[in-house]
Protein backbone atom coordinates (compact mmCIF):
# COMPACT_ATOMS: atom_id res chain seq x y z
CA UNK A 1 0.00 0.00 0.00
CA UNK A 2 1.65 3.61 -1.19
CA UNK A 3 2.02 5.86 1.36
CA UNK A 4 -0.08 9.33 1.97
CA UNK A 5 0.60 12.00 -0.92
CA UNK A 6 2.34 15.05 0.61
CA UNK A 7 3.29 17.06 -1.99
CA UNK A 8 -0.41 17.47 -4.47
CA UNK A 9 -3.15 20.13 -2.95
CA UNK A 10 -6.53 17.78 -3.51
CA UNK A 11 -8.91 19.76 -3.02
CA UNK A 12 -11.56 18.25 -0.97
CA UNK A 13 -14.55 20.88 -0.55
CA UNK A 14 -16.74 20.74 2.60
CA UNK A 15 -18.42 23.74 1.17
CA UNK A 16 -19.91 20.68 -0.92
CA UNK A 17 -20.37 18.71 1.95
CA UNK A 18 -21.75 21.35 4.28
CA UNK A 19 -24.54 22.49 1.76
CA UNK A 20 -25.70 19.41 0.49
CA UNK A 21 -26.07 18.46 4.52
CA UNK A 22 -28.23 21.95 4.36
CA UNK A 23 -30.49 20.82 2.23
CA UNK A 24 -30.84 17.15 3.12
CA UNK A 25 -32.92 17.48 5.87
CA UNK A 26 -36.19 19.08 5.87
CA UNK A 27 -38.45 20.65 8.43
CA UNK A 28 -40.47 17.68 9.17
CA UNK A 29 -37.13 15.60 9.02
CA UNK A 30 -37.77 13.92 5.53
CA UNK A 31 -33.62 13.05 4.00
CA UNK A 32 -33.75 13.92 1.29
CA UNK A 33 -32.06 11.71 -0.87
CA UNK A 34 -30.75 13.64 -3.60
CA UNK A 35 -28.81 15.78 -1.33
CA UNK A 36 -27.62 12.70 0.53
CA UNK A 37 -26.01 11.70 -2.24
CA UNK A 38 -24.37 14.94 -3.21
CA UNK A 39 -22.73 14.81 -0.25
CA UNK A 40 -22.00 11.39 -0.22
CA UNK A 41 -20.27 12.07 -3.73
CA UNK A 42 -17.94 15.09 -2.34
CA UNK A 43 -17.32 12.51 0.69
CA UNK A 44 -16.22 9.43 -1.23
CA UNK A 45 -14.05 12.30 -3.92
CA UNK A 46 -12.33 12.78 -0.52
CA UNK A 47 -11.32 8.75 -0.18
CA UNK A 48 -10.50 8.98 -3.91
CA UNK A 49 -7.97 11.73 -3.56
CA UNK A 50 -5.71 9.74 -1.08
CA UNK A 51 -4.69 7.79 -4.61
CA UNK A 52 -4.49 4.04 -3.22
CA UNK A 53 -4.52 4.41 0.05
CA UNK A 54 -8.25 4.70 0.61
CA UNK A 55 -9.11 2.99 -2.94
CA UNK A 56 -10.98 0.41 -1.54
CA UNK A 57 -13.20 3.09 0.63
CA UNK A 58 -13.64 5.40 -2.44
CA UNK A 59 -14.62 1.92 -4.58
CA UNK A 60 -17.10 0.89 -2.51
CA UNK A 61 -18.83 3.86 -1.85
CA UNK A 62 -18.70 4.31 -5.50
CA UNK A 63 -20.54 1.29 -5.74
CA UNK A 64 -23.33 2.15 -3.52
CA UNK A 65 -23.92 4.89 -4.65
CA UNK A 66 -24.21 3.89 -8.27
CA UNK A 67 -27.15 1.34 -7.11
CA UNK A 68 -28.90 3.87 -5.44
CA UNK A 69 -29.02 6.26 -8.54
CA UNK A 70 -30.08 2.93 -10.55
CA UNK A 71 -33.00 2.49 -8.65
CA UNK A 72 -33.75 6.61 -8.96
CA UNK A 73 -33.60 6.54 -12.62
CA UNK A 74 -36.22 3.27 -12.18
CA UNK A 75 -38.30 4.94 -10.26
CA UNK A 76 -41.51 6.18 -11.99
CA UNK A 77 -43.60 6.82 -8.95
CA UNK A 78 -41.22 8.75 -6.49
CA UNK A 79 -40.89 6.22 -3.96
CA UNK A 80 -36.88 7.16 -4.30
CA UNK A 81 -36.96 10.76 -3.35
CA UNK A 82 -36.28 10.49 0.48
CA UNK A 83 -34.79 7.77 2.77
CA UNK A 84 -38.08 7.80 4.45
CA UNK A 85 -39.67 6.94 1.35
CA UNK A 86 -37.57 3.89 0.09
CA UNK A 87 -37.93 2.18 3.20
CA UNK A 88 -41.62 2.44 3.35
CA UNK A 89 -41.98 1.18 -0.19
CA UNK A 90 -39.53 -1.94 -0.12
CA UNK A 91 -41.19 -2.91 3.35
CA UNK A 92 -44.42 -2.47 2.21
CA UNK A 93 -43.54 -4.57 -0.69
CA UNK A 94 -41.05 -6.89 1.36
CA UNK A 95 -37.99 -6.38 -0.98
CA UNK A 96 -35.76 -4.37 1.09
CA UNK A 97 -33.61 -7.12 2.00
CA UNK A 98 -33.11 -8.10 -1.31
CA UNK A 99 -29.01 -8.57 -2.59
CA UNK A 100 -29.32 -9.70 -5.97
CA UNK A 101 -29.12 -9.33 -9.35
CA UNK A 102 -30.29 -5.49 -8.37
CA UNK A 103 -29.53 -4.63 -3.98
CA UNK A 104 -32.27 -3.40 -2.68
CA UNK A 105 -32.18 0.64 -2.06
CA UNK A 106 -32.46 -0.27 1.56
CA UNK A 107 -29.73 -2.72 1.89
CA UNK A 108 -27.14 -0.29 -0.31
CA UNK A 109 -28.40 3.28 2.10
CA UNK A 110 -27.92 0.99 5.29
CA UNK A 111 -24.02 0.72 4.13
CA UNK A 112 -23.72 4.17 3.42
CA UNK A 113 -25.27 5.00 6.68
CA UNK A 114 -22.97 2.94 8.53
CA UNK A 115 -19.87 4.87 6.51
CA UNK A 116 -21.62 8.23 7.60
CA UNK A 117 -21.51 7.31 11.25
CA UNK A 118 -17.50 6.86 10.83
CA UNK A 119 -17.66 10.10 8.84
CA UNK A 120 -19.17 11.71 11.88
CA UNK A 121 -17.00 10.50 14.79
CA UNK A 122 -14.15 11.25 12.50
CA UNK A 123 -15.11 14.47 12.18
CA UNK A 124 -15.66 15.34 15.76
CA UNK A 125 -12.34 13.74 16.85
CA UNK A 126 -10.47 15.77 14.11
CA UNK A 127 -11.82 19.15 15.46
CA UNK A 128 -11.52 18.36 19.18
CA UNK A 129 -7.79 17.29 18.97
CA UNK A 130 -4.26 19.13 18.66
CA UNK A 131 -2.88 20.43 15.55
CA UNK A 132 -0.48 17.54 15.94
CA UNK A 133 -2.44 14.79 16.82
CA UNK A 134 -1.98 11.91 14.70
CA UNK A 135 -4.83 11.04 12.42
CA UNK A 136 -3.95 7.37 12.23
CA UNK A 137 -4.67 7.20 15.55
CA UNK A 138 -7.82 8.68 15.53
CA UNK A 139 -9.30 6.59 12.62
CA UNK A 140 -8.22 3.52 13.72
CA UNK A 141 -9.84 4.29 17.04
CA UNK A 142 -12.83 5.17 15.60
CA UNK A 143 -12.87 2.56 12.93
CA UNK A 144 -13.05 0.15 15.64
CA UNK A 145 -15.90 1.85 17.07
CA UNK A 146 -18.16 2.39 14.27
CA UNK A 147 -17.38 0.46 10.72
CA UNK A 148 -15.22 -2.53 11.79
CA UNK A 149 -18.61 -3.48 13.49
CA UNK A 150 -20.23 -4.04 9.75
CA UNK A 151 -16.50 -5.31 8.23
CA UNK A 152 -15.68 -8.89 7.62
CA UNK A 153 -11.73 -9.33 9.43
CA UNK A 154 -10.13 -9.12 5.48
CA UNK A 155 -11.67 -5.83 5.47
CA UNK A 156 -10.87 -4.69 8.75
CA UNK A 157 -7.47 -5.53 8.09
CA UNK A 158 -7.09 -3.50 5.06
CA UNK A 159 -8.59 -0.22 6.53
CA UNK A 160 -6.22 -0.52 9.71
CA UNK A 161 -3.16 -0.71 7.18
CA UNK A 162 -4.61 2.04 5.73
CA UNK A 163 -5.29 4.24 8.44
CA UNK A 164 -1.85 3.91 9.98
CA UNK A 165 -0.22 5.37 6.70
CA UNK A 166 -2.30 9.01 7.23
CA UNK A 167 -0.30 12.00 8.07
CA UNK A 168 -0.60 14.72 11.55
CA UNK A 169 -4.24 15.92 11.35
CA UNK A 170 -2.65 19.91 10.37
CA UNK A 171 -1.11 17.98 7.24
CA UNK A 172 -3.98 15.71 6.58
CA UNK A 173 -5.96 18.98 6.31
CA UNK A 174 -3.24 21.06 4.34
CA UNK A 175 -2.99 18.54 1.92
CA UNK A 176 -6.30 17.61 1.56
CA UNK A 177 -9.09 20.35 1.48
CA UNK A 178 -9.28 22.79 -0.19
CA UNK A 179 -10.32 25.59 2.49
CA UNK A 180 -7.67 26.68 4.63
CA UNK A 181 -6.70 25.24 8.22
CA UNK A 182 -8.89 27.29 10.61
CA UNK A 183 -11.71 27.25 7.73
CA UNK A 184 -11.54 23.73 8.02
CA UNK A 185 -11.80 23.56 11.88
CA UNK A 186 -15.09 26.50 11.66
CA UNK A 187 -16.73 23.95 8.62
CA UNK A 188 -16.35 20.84 10.70
CA UNK A 189 -18.73 22.29 13.42
CA UNK A 190 -21.29 23.17 10.89
CA UNK A 191 -21.01 19.84 9.34
CA UNK A 192 -20.98 17.69 12.26
CA UNK A 193 -24.18 19.84 13.56
CA UNK A 194 -25.94 19.09 10.78
CA UNK A 195 -25.07 15.82 9.65
CA UNK A 196 -25.42 14.06 13.33
CA UNK A 197 -29.31 14.87 13.48
CA UNK A 198 -29.34 13.33 9.32
CA UNK A 199 -27.40 10.12 11.23
CA UNK A 200 -29.75 9.87 13.90
CA UNK A 201 -32.98 10.15 11.90
CA UNK A 202 -31.77 7.58 9.65
CA UNK A 203 -30.98 5.62 12.51
CA UNK A 204 -34.50 5.89 13.68
CA UNK A 205 -35.95 5.14 10.66
CA UNK A 206 -33.99 2.39 9.98
CA UNK A 207 -35.63 1.02 13.57
CA UNK A 208 -38.77 1.78 12.86
CA UNK A 209 -38.57 -0.64 10.20
CA UNK A 210 -36.63 -3.10 11.82
CA UNK A 211 -33.95 -2.91 9.22
CA UNK A 212 -30.77 -2.20 11.08
CA UNK A 213 -29.43 -5.09 10.49
CA UNK A 214 -29.59 -6.32 6.62
CA UNK A 215 -27.16 -9.19 5.61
Amino acid sequence: MEEFNKKTKHDFDLEVVLDALKKCRLNDDTVVLSEYIRAYRELCRFFKLTGRLFGFVARDLEGKIAIVEKHRNLDKDNNYVSVQSILKYESSKGIAKVKSPLSSGSRTLLRLHNAFEFIIAFMKRVREGPENEKTSKIAAEVYNQTLSNHHPWPVQKMALLAVHLLPPKKQLIDVMCKQEYSRVMELLDDVISYGQPIYDITESVYKEHGLLVIP
